[in-house]
């Protein structure tokens, strides 16, 4: 009867054993395919924020020349709209005064000036409107890049954990295969003792006879 009872105890045993086994593959597949998914949202986010580096390094290139662009306004005391003006003025000398031709070339020289100047005014401010798209992708670029590193930090607790999961689940799976081999070690121990107590009898009954 006992023999009976540890035969059912082996059997629950191994089918426990067989059952963590079948779990161990899925928590090393998790494991594994939460893994590949840190590398590839490390690789995201490391292109997305060499894009940034190099955005910032833009900027700062724009920003000079349009400092630069500024600085010469500022020295000059002039906008925009007072270069408008003086181009406006001159011309109009030049329609009602009649200058004479030395006068005229002089004053188209002017007009010519304040012209680049202006076409120098409009660069200032292309690069604002374009410093300001590139500070706007930049924002974006910064959002997705912490979602890439949000997604990284996610996948890489799922593999941590599934990994100490799988830890625990083989510790138990030789804590069981240890128990496993005790009970079969006595199974044996019992199915021979009862051998020889069969054979023992079996002798004592021929010599009775």
């Amino acid at each position: 009867m006992e023999n009976t009872n540890l035969k059912d105890i082996l059997n629950n045993i191994n089918k426990e054993i067989k059952e963590l086994y079948g779990a161990t593959k899925e928590l090393k597949e998790k494991r594994n395919n939460a893994n590949e998914k840190v590398k590839i949202h490390k690789i995201k986010r490391e292109e997305i924020n060499q894009l940034v580096k190099e955005k910032i390094e833009e900027i700062r290139k724009l920003k000079v020349n349009r400092t630069e662009l500024i600085n010469e306004f500022k020295g000059l005391m002039l906008n925009k709209e007072s270069i408008v003006k003086e181009i406006e003025r001159i011309e109009q000398i030049i329609k009602t005064h009649r200058p004479t031709i030395e006068k005229e070339r002089e004053l188209i020289g002017e007009v010519e000036y304040y012209r680049k100047l202006h076409a120098k005014s409009k660069v200032a401010d292309e690069l604002s409107a374009k410093l300001n798209t590139i500070s706007n992708e930049i924002s974006e670029l910064v959002k997705k890049s912490a979602d890439e590193h949000s997604k990284v930090v996610d996948n890489a607790k799922i593999s941590a954990d599934s990994h100490q999961k799988l830890i625990m689940a083989y510790d138990k799976i030789n804590q069981l295969k240890e128990e496993a081999n005790k009970i079969y070690n006595k199974i044996k121990e019992e199915v021979k003792e009862e051998g020889e107590k069969e054979e023992n009898e079996k002798e004592t009954n021929e010599e009775e006879k």
